[in-house]
């Protein structure tokens, strides 16, 4: 049976929300037509997506959080085809930069109404996601590479502005499937920081201190494994390895393959916090709509 990309669509919505009555709100839709219409997409796809609840709530199951992170790209090339069908050529390309390896997570944060709301003021928008190699990402902006980068970590420039989205992550360990904490499904983050760790000394110690734990202990008492691993399929691949683990942000869990586990860290690490950069001499009105759309997202957990 074909896939019906409306029905998709609902279900990205219904991810978002994590409530059938909200959603149903946004979709102007009843919650039993919701509710039907999610079923049907169960059905086309074979696999149950949600796990249903008293009063509304849900919780996405692992194949309904696999399902949306491919989905998302989907819609979003589906309803880029449609308006470059009704639209006039495009006046402006956008370019968002993405750590190398992170586009999928980025299309959690609703890149479609993200995409929307700038095109109200400036219908000539195209937004196109570029891939920028973890050591490139201080300088992707000054360079003129993109216009605008959305990352992890705020961009230490001075020619640089960054702004703190309400968009956070928990971080997870992720160990090769053969290594001694493969079956330790929750850990302490502090006993996780003893193990040997990647880190890759030509990336921003803003952006690489995360993934290493720099602030759980400090540097001299850290046994880091030198990388220079600059993206994240490059990153996963080593670690599959076993040479050593990683901590990485929770919204991967899903792309993880059957080389890797997860590991929940409990205690003192501080969640990740999404953030979003311009150059600070950039005044272009679709720049900075682009800006108020991402800064305008509501508080959201990846």
């Amino acid at each position: 049976m074909d896939l019906d990309l409306g029905l998709v669509a609902d279900f990205l919505v219904l991810v978002q929300e994590r409530h059938y009555g909200r959603a149903a709100v946004r979709l102007h839709l009843t919650s039993s037509a919701l509710t039907k219409r999610i079923q049907r997409l169960e059905g086309q796809l074979g696999v149950a997506l949600v796990e249903r609840g008293p009063a509304g709530v849900l919780a996405v199951n692992s194949a309904g959080r696999r399902f949306a992170i491919a989905a998302e790209p989907l819609i979003a090339q589906a309803n880029a085809a449609r308006e470059s069908a009704r639209a006039t050529p495009a006046r402006y390309t956008l370019r968002v930069g993405v750590p190398a390896g992170t586009g999928a997570i980025l299309g959690q944060t609703d890149m479609t109404g993200i995409a929307r709301e700038v095109r109200r003021s400036f219908p000539e928008t195209r937004l196109v996601c570029q891939d920028i190699p973890f050591p490139a990402l201080t300088r992707c902006l000054p360079e003129h590479q993109v216009d605008v980068l959305w990352t992890m970590a705020p961009v230490r420039h001075p020619a640089v502005a960054s702004f703190p989205l309400a968009i956070t992550t928990a971080r997870i360990g992720v160990v090769a499937a053969r290594h001694p904490l493969a079956d330790a499904e929750t850990m302490n983050v502090e006993d996780f920081s003893e193990h040997p760790i990647l880190y890759n000394p030509a990336v921003a110690d803003e952006w690489m201190n995360q993934f290493w734990l720099g602030d759980v202990r400090p540097r001299r008492e850290a046994r880091l494994v030198e990388t220079d691993a600059g993206d994240l399929t490059r990153v996963l691949r080593q670690t599959a390895d076993g040479t050593a683990v990683i901590a990485a942000f929770a919204a991967i869990a899903p792309l993880l393959g059957s080389r890797l586990r997860a590991v929940t860290l409990t205690g003192a690490a501080p969640p990740v916090v999404f953030h979003v950069a311009c150059r600070r001499t950039d005044r272009r009105g679709a720049v900075h709509a682009l800006l108020k759309a991402f800064k305008a997202l509501g508080p959201r957990l990846l």
